[in-house]
């Protein structure tokens, strides 16, 4: 039963829910990536440094493992995840994420592969155990291997 009187806790509650919608993804500032450990209720763990970027490692309660590559300008140009559930991609992939709807509508079976000079995503897996990896391409540092995002 609605009742006027919580209608605008429902508003503020749905306010709260929106403001996790920043989240760090392709393409945006690695000042969101802790808003992604709260959206994800993941455990952070120290971020890893190379010589052209660095790596935020996110656990997540059920085991899966997101990690989030920044390059040196801030800019987070690659995601992967490994594990038993898939993270929210709509919150990871920004807005990448209707290239990865529009692929996941003409694919039959798995795995998922989009690779363009925009946009690269590969997602496969199987009940509990799921994997994938998605970059910019043109976002990723000189000098860097993409291989490493895994």
């Amino acid at each position: 039963m609605f009742h006027t009187r919580s209608a605008p806790a429902m508003f503020g509650a749905s306010c709260a829910l929106l403001s996790f919608a920043a989240h760090a993804a392709l393409g945006q500032n690695v000042s969101t990536v802790d808003s992604d450990q709260i959206h994800l209720r993941a455990v952070a763990r120290a971020a890893t440094t190379q010589s052209a970027y660095s790596v935020h490692l996110l656990t997540m309660p059920s085991g899966t493992q997101v990690r989030e590559y920044v390059g040196r300008n801030g800019i987070v140009f690659g995601v992967a995840w490994e594990g038993p559930t898939l993270p929210d991609l709509k919150s990871m992939l920004g807005a990448s994420f209707d290239a990865y709807v529009a692929a996941t509508a003409t694919r039959r079976g798995t795995p998922l592969a989009v690779s363009n000079s925009d946009l690269v995503i590969y997602s496969g897996g199987h009940l509990r155990a799921f994997s994938g990896h998605a970059y910019l391409p043109q976002a990723v540092p000189a000098g860097v291997d993409v291989g490493v995002i895994q």
